[in-house]
């Protein structure tokens, strides 16, 4: 599958400066995801873990992510999917 065909949601802060976002992608619909904000300093390039730094870095690294989404297997149980370094 083209990754352009998954489309991401704008992900919202959790308290623990993890983002949240939802992927919808053809053949298997919407999946729950998570990203630390030291994976997105380290493999995303944010600054630091400032809720601005983060939203630009996801914002940037949007196609990144998308291909990454393309190859997770969505969770049976509808639980959030982290994603990791070893995944960028």
């Amino acid at each position: 599958m083209d990754p352009s065909y998954i489309n991401l949601t704008n992900p919202i802060v959790a308290d623990d400066s993890t983002l949240w976002f939802s992927a919808c992608g053809f053949g298997w619909g919407y999946c729950a995801f998570e990203l630390r904000h030291e994976i997105i300093c380290e493999y995303l390039g944010a600054a630091d873990d400032s809720h601005n730094k983060l939203m630009l870095a996801f914002q940037l690294g949007r196609k990144r992510l998308a291909e990454v989404v393309e190859h997770k297997v969505p969770s049976p149980s509808g639980k959030r999917i982290e994603i990791t370094g070893d995944d960028l």
